[in-house]
């Protein structure tokens, strides 16, 4: 898993550094043209330029900083939560079997459910007519990570309040299940500590490429459509530079 998802951010961070390339290119060729490139706009001119590709460059050196332990601690969090569906599977037989009470068998049910995911009873069809609103439910995906802890939880300290929960097998038994409750907790705990900064330094570093008016794209855009007003949409230097790709989107 931890693979897997090193390879998908791997590509996202690969085309961010391309469109930084790209910049640098743009600048040599912008300087390839001496003083015939001398905009009136501070934020296209060469200095300008070359200092946005140094604060771009250290942003990207920031989230890379936070990547690795970031991809480690959320693949250790998704691999212990891949066990808890199954234990808790296998306690909610296990109560079953020992004939807890029918009250406290259904409650474990229901918290199992709920870490499914799953809705107690189907939803009704529903027929939207013309001009009527759509019709609202409440959301069943009670699944983040910190609702799984809590039923979980609840549902450990379930079977410990139940003298008839008594099973032989080791990871059954209450003990156990408290235990795998702190190491759940731990690991969630730690994928947050180790997200957040990483989140914070996407932002900042989105913002230096994508903001309004001052990111890198759009500044990387208007110099070239520069270039185009100076010397023309069929002129040589425009031709060195339009094929120089930048992709702006809002954040």
């Amino acid at each position: 898993m931890e693979k897997n998802l090193e390879n998908s951010i791997s590509k996202i961070e690969a085309g961010i550094n391309t469109y930084v390339e790209n910049l640098v290119k743009l600048i040599t060729v912008l300087l390839s043209f001496g003083t015939a490139y001398n905009p009136n706009l501070d934020l296209i001119k060469i200095p300008a330029l070359q200092e946005l590709v140094a604060r771009v460059r250290h942003a990207i050196n920031e989230v890379d900083y936070f990547l690795p332990r970031a991809i480690s601690a959320e693949s250790e969090r998704q691999d212990k939560f891949a066990l808890l569906l199954p234990l808790v599977t296998r306690v909610q037989a296990i109560a079953i079997v020992f004939g807890l009470p029918h009250a406290v068998v259904e409650h474990i049910k229901e918290l199992v459910r709920k870490m499914r995911g799953h809705r107690r009873h189907k939803l009704k069809p529903y027929t939207q007519y013309a001009g009527s609103e759509p019709e609202k439910h409440i959301s069943v995906s009670q699944v983040s990570f910190t609702e799984q802890i809590e039923h979980f939880t609840q549902l450990v300290m379930t079977v410990a309040s139940e003298p008839l929960y008594d099973p032989s097998v080791e990871d059954l038994k209450v003990s156990s299940l408290e235990a795998f409750e702190q190491q759940l907790g731990l690991v969630n705990d730690a994928a947050i500590a180790a997200l957040q900064p990483l989140a914070d330094a996407r932002m900042a570093r989105d913002k230096l490429l994508y903001s309004p008016e001052t990111g890198m794209m759009e500044v990387a855009i208007k110099a070239k459509e520069y270039v185009k007003a100076v010397f023309g949409a069929n002129s040589p230097q425009y031709k060195e530079v339009w094929h120089i790709k930048f992709v702006n989107k809002k954040i």
